[in-house]
C-alpha cells in the first residue's frame, strides 16, 4: 500500500502544474454531477413517496365518506285496521331510514294505560309482550313495553313490531303514544328524547 502511493505521488509531481489543475477541475465536476444525480434521485424518491401518501390519504378519505354516508335511522308509525264493530288493531311499524341494515336494535313503546290492552307481537296468537313498569307522563300513566329485536332491518324496509285492540269509542278523541329506538347507531329519534305519535281513529 505504502509503494503504491509512493508511486501515485511520484506520477503526480511529474503532471505539470497546468495538467494538475485539469485534472483537479474534472474531478471536481465529476464529484458535482454525481452529487446532483444523487439529489435528483432523491427528489425522485421523495415525490413518488409523496403521491403514494396522498394515494393512502384519498383512499382513507373515501373510505370515511362512505362510513360516514352509512347511518341508520328510524321512523315509528302507527296503522289502524277494522277488527269488529267495536274495536280497531292498531299495529306500530318502524321503518329503517337510514343507509345501512340495523343488525339488531332495542325499541319501547309507551301505551296509555286506560287505552290500550298490553302489545301483542305481530302474530297476534303469540304471546304478549312482556310489559314493564308504569310511568306516567303529563299526568297519563302509561304501560312501558321495552323489546330487543334481533333480526336485521335494512334500509327502506319496514316491519311491524307489535300490534294491540283498541276501542273506537276511545280512539275517537286523539291520545299519544311514546317510543324510542336504541341501536348500534345511537338512540332514535335524533336527541335522545321520545318519539310521539299522535293516534286517533
Amino acid at each position: 500500500m505504502g509503494s503504491f502511493l509512493s508511486k501515485l505521488a511520484a506520477a503526480w509531481a511529474g503532471i505539470q502544474p497546468g495538467d494538475r489543475a485539469a485534472i483537479i477541475i474534472a474531478i471536481i465536476a465529476v464529484m458535482a454531477v454525481a452529487l446532483v444525480i444523487y439529489q435528483t434521485s432523491l427528489l425522485i424518491l421523495q415525490t413518488d413517496l409523496m403521491k403514494r401518501q396522498s394515494r393512502i390519504m384519498e383512499r382513507q378519505h373515501e373510505i370515511l365518506e362512505r362510513q360516514l354516508a352509512q347511518r341508520l335511522g328510524f321512523e315509528m308509525t302507527y296503522e289502524l285496521r277494522h277488527h269488529t264493530d267495536d274495536t280497531f288493531i292498531v299495529e306500530f311499524r318502524v321503518k329503517n331510514t337510514g343507509t345501512k341494515a340495523a343488525n339488531g336494535f332495542y325499541w319501547l313503546i309507551l301505551t296509555p294505560v286506560n287505552e290500550f290492552h298490553e302489545l301483542l307481537r305481530a302474530d297476534v296468537t303469540a304471546p304478549v309482550f312482556r310489559a314493564g313498569n308504569h310511568v306516567e307522563m303529563d299526568g297519563v300513566k302509561y304501560r312501558e313495553t321495552s323489546i330487543y329485536r334481533s333480526d336485521p332491518l335494512y334500509p327502506g324496509r319496514a316491519t311491524t313490531l307489535a300490534v294491540s285492540y283498541l276501542m273506537k269509542e276511545k280512539a275517537k278523541v286523539p291520545f299519544f303514544v311514546w317510543w324510542q329506538i336504541s341501536s348500534e347507531g345511537g338512540v332514535f329519534p335524533d336527541g335522545g328524547e321520545m318519539g310521539k305519535i299522535t293516534v286517533a281513529g
